[in-house]
């Protein structure tokens, strides 16, 4: 296996136990072992790196664990990006190879400490290739264990797609911990049989809210996203008894902080940090940390100590304050504005709310407001007046049926700019 990431020791450990089910496929950790070494002993890779398509399935897992049995390194990425790789992939240029692919070369396999090479969203341009490594992830897992209750729980699930960081963190962390991992289906966001804990984005759960079987989730840990008031109520009106987390990171931070949810939400607040955590001062408002959980830098680029996220926020008596990404601040009329602040005062008045910023040549961006509302467009926008300075109220309402999420899950706000300028959406 690669150094330090050894699955011999952890099916040696769980043996018999199921790993992972997907469908009416099940798979032990035995069988998972035994299954991943026949396929390494199958493929005759020459390159270091092989490309795995990242997907919901037990084969997808074989794939990934083979690679690890002949030393190697997988790049996880999506449909899309596999069209591009040439691009996104020209600092390792001739030293990676499809998993199917044959290439009569001598073989470059060179030993490392990495689970695998990622792919950031790309949202604002070409991806950037994140490295990953066991050690950073496994001294995290622990901490999962022990402030997410999931010692209670016996299998583990995730919509989250394994091309994402949180669809790979949460198949690793249940591994780690010997869980049954549940593969999901656009159906069911839980298994009916058994105390899941399920990692998920906000914007995500929204969407398939009634597609969770409440009484089998044991824990549920919303990452990667904003989460708004109003689907926090509709968790907590369930009565299931299920425990409710927020947790927050990134790609290349992985655990920054964590709260659980048992009655309201601070506004902006995301919790407190997870033990070794530094949270760092500097001369922006970004924030930055240091801690074991980190990542190995961007491919060809140094590892860092510390890391300077994308997110404005600050450390406020211990906790944790997130208040938006520094690419989607609305710059309208020469005022800084939030779209966490418009999107607060909308959801007085909407099932759900997102605003971001158009370039606009008279005030530099105009504030488009998508809205889940029954209220007709007047009086939405007398109510908005109530709670919204003149300066910071939407220019144009959109009323569509449910916000649409960008590929990984997420509500992404450049995303859908990028939709508006099209022409996808239609004003009311």
């Amino acid at each position: 296996m690669t150094r330090y990431f050894d699955f011999e020791a952890i099916a040696a450990q769980y043996g018999d136990r199921v790993a992972i089910i997907s469908g009416k496929q099940k798979v032990t950790y035995r069988e998972l072992a035994k299954c991943a070494y026949k396929k390494s002993q199958k493929y005759h890779w020459t390159c270091p790196y092989i490309v795995l398509k990242g997907r919901q399935e037990i084969d997808f897992v074989e794939d990934f664990l083979a690679i690890h049995y002949t030393k190697r390194t997988p790049i996880i990425v999506n449909e899309f990006m596999m069209k591009h790789l040439d691009k996104v992939l020209k600092k390792i240029k001739g030293k990676w190879q499809y998993i199917e692919e044959q290439k009569k070369q001598k073989d470059q396999t060179v030993e490392n400490n990495l689970l695998f090479l990622g792919l950031t969203s790309g949202t604002t341009g070409i991806p950037k290739v994140y490295c990953r490594n066991w050690v950073s992830w496994r001294a995290g897992f622990v901490l999962c264990n022990r402030n997410f209750k999931m010692t209670s729980c016996e299998g583990v699930a995730t919509p989250s797609p394994m091309t994402t960081s949180l669809g790979m963190h949460t198949l690793m962390l249940s591994l780690y911990l010997g869980k049954t991992m549940y593969f999901m289906n656009e159906k069911s966001l839980s298994p009916n049989n058994q105390k899941t804990a399920i990692f998920t984005v906000p914007a995500f759960l929204e969407q398939k809210f009634g597609s969770v079987i409440w009484k089998n989730v044991k824990s549920l840990v919303l990452c990667g996203g904003l989460l708004n008031k109003n689907l926090l109520s509709k968790i907590q009106q369930q009565d299931s008894g299920t425990s409710v987390f927020e947790m927050y990171g990134s790609s290349e931070t992985s655990l920054i902080s964590w709260q659980e949810l048992n009655k309201d939400k601070k506004a902006n607040c995301v919790g407190k940090l997870f033990d070794q955590v530094q949270f760092k001062c500097n001369h922006s408002s970004l924030i930055e940390v240091g801690s074991p959980y980190l990542f190995s830098g961007y491919l060809g680029c140094e590892e860092e100590k510390t890391v300077v996220t994308s997110d404005i926020g600050e450390l406020k008596e211990g906790e944790v304050f997130v208040y938006s990404r520094q690419s989607e601040v609305i710059n309208h009329c020469g005022n800084k504005i939030f779209p966490g602040e418009i999107e607060k005062s909308l959801l007085h008045f909407a099932e759900d709310a997102v605003t971001f910023g158009v370039q606009d040549k008279k005030s530099g961006e105009r504030i488009i407001a998508l809205v889940v509302c029954k209220l007709k467009y007047a009086e939405l926008e007398h109510g908005v007046e109530q709670y919204l300075e003149s300066f910071k109220r939407p220019q144009e309402y959109i009323y569509v049926s449910k916000i649409p999420l960008a590929p990984n899950q997420k509500i992404s706000r450049l995303w859908l700019a990028q939709k508006y300028e099209r022409g996808e959406f239609d004003e009311v």
